[in-house]
């Protein structure tokens, strides 16, 4: 088995030790590649013996693997080779000499229409364009993690965006539901201080406690009497539906009353609180007018006495300058 120095090789190396060789190597016919132009073909059999073709001439060999360094053994009669597997695909077995740099090259042959060296050169450009496509594949998922990382970013910033819109639109229906419950409030504290205010106005009326008393025992008298004439006049039960009867509508007639009695007395108390404060107005309106007289007045005085006063200096400063002259 004739190897060969591939200096570039190290960097193709690629061999799975969870492979298994004895599966790989038997039942598989292996050109192995030269140099010369001969056709060297080996088959290696279960049972450990190799038969090994140069050109037709056929030598019985020995092969072994040997699991506790992974290396392959083959024994010829003359001499024997150990070599460790480096790299395989479905075309390519390559051994690596032990020990040295050297390797051994096989080529399945059941592909060999599709690739078979016929020099070192040529071999070496087929590594050269199986690590090519290992790196444009590299660089291919390389690329594609980048694209798949940009993506998966863009997604969990658009995620994030809509997190922020649904807390912002969740904040803002909160400070309305607030909001509109505050004005609720408010407004039933509006609603209950009116509410006070009218009773605490209505409290001033006692025409209106006293229609309000008033209407109660009339309710229930007229309750009463109606009860007891339908008691003594009719021969049947129908007398029970008197009462209830009776009771609704004087009690809704009472409630139509005091309410009418109700806004009539606080129309009245608006219209005399009205009419009260347009008469404090126009009287103070009045005090207003009249003090602007009187302080225009006063001004009128201070303004004519000083006047008066001036013309008295001048009559002097006229009388003295005469004498002077004399």
């Amino acid at each position: 088995m004739k190897t060969f120095l591939l200096d570039s090789f190290n960097r193709y190396k690629r061999f799975s030790e969870e492979l298994d060789v004895k599966t790989i190597l038997c039942n598989k016919s292996w050109l192995i590649f030269n140099d010369c132009g001969d056709k060297e073909l080996y088959v290696f059999q279960e049972n450990g013996s190799l038969i090994a073709s140069v050109n037709g001439n056929v030598t019985n060999a020995k092969w072994q693997y040997i699991p506790a360094n992974k290396s392959l053994v083959v024994s010829f009669r003359e001499q024997s080779f150990m070599f460790h597997p480096s790299f395989i695909n479905n075309v390519i077995f390559a051994l690596q000499q032990d020990g040295t740099e050297r390797f051994a090259f096989m080529i399945n042959e059941e592909q060999s229409e599709s690739f078979y060296p016929k020099s070192l050169k040529e071999l070496n450009n087929y590594f050269e364009g199986i690590e090519r496509k290992r790196i444009e594949a590299e660089e291919q998922e390389k690329r594609w993690l980048i694209e798949q990382q940009r993506k998966e970013q863009q997604r969990i910033e658009e995620e994030y965006k809509r997190q922020q819109q649904y807390r912002i639109e969740q904040e803002r229906l909160r400070q309305e539901e607030a909001r509109r419950a505050e004005e609720e409030r408010r407004i039933e504290q509006e609603k209950l201080a009116k509410i006070k205010k009218e009773n605490d106005i209505l409290k001033q009326y006692k025409l209106f406690l006293a229609a309000k008393v008033l209407g109660y025992i009339l309710i229930a008298s007229i309750t009463a009497t109606l009860t007891i004439l339908a008691y003594n006049t009719s021969s049947d039960g129908a007398w029970l539906i008197v009462p209830l009867i009776v009771f609704y509508i004087s009690y809704r007639l009472h409630k139509a009353i005091i309410s009418w009695l109700r806004r009539r007395i606080l129309s009245n108390h608006l219209q005399t609180k009205k009419k009260k404060k347009e008469k404090e107005d126009r009287k103070r309106k009045e005090e207003w007018e009249e003090y602007k007289k009187q302080r225009d007045q006063r001004d009128f005085e201070r303004i004519e006495k000083y006047r008066m006063e001036r013309e008295r200096q001048e009559k002097r400063m006229r009388r003295k300058n005469n004498k002077i002259t004399w």
